[in-house]
């Protein structure tokens, strides 16, 4: 063989083993974050699980088209309903975004109605792939 497809083969091989363990290291994950999950990803994931973090994305809609994958609102981009963990926000612009957004509002003082009407009115052209999130209490 010459040296382009012994080049070819390798690059082919190592996207192989990165794509392989992406997804067995993620099935694997259980309650923990994997650790190919950096920076700024992680940082969402580990607001994303605590009780604060996690009861303000149970009352935001995700609009990425993840209800299509039974997502019920914005933390389950990110952790299942029994506490494992979800690869879909590492990937997902739109997810990560949206819980940026979500956690920069609540950390300035906006609370839960502000903060859900707010992305509900800038993901408004987007709203037929919203999970199905209720309103929250009072709003």
């Amino acid at each position: 063989m010459d040296k382009k497809k012994i080049i070819a083969v390798v690059v082919v091989v190592l996207l192989l083993g990165v794509i392989a363990y992406f997804f067995i290291s993620s099935e694997t994950a259980g309650t923990e974050i994997p650790a190919y999950v950096t920076g700024e990803k992680r940082e969402i994931y580990e607001w994303a699980r605590t009780p604060e973090g996690s009861s303000l994305l149970r009352q935001i809609p995700c609009y990425c088209g993840c209800r299509y994958e039974g997502h019920m609102h914005a933390a389950n981009c990110f952790w299942r309903d029994d506490g494992t963990f979800d690869k879909h926000g590492i990937t997902c612009s739109v997810c990560l975004d949206i819980a940026k957004k979500a956690r920069q509002m609540h950390d300035s003082g906006k609370g839960v109605c502000e903060i859900r009407k707010e992305i509900d009115a800038f993901y408004e052209p987007n709203k037929e792939l919203a999970t199905d999130t209720p309103m929250p209490e009072g709003c």
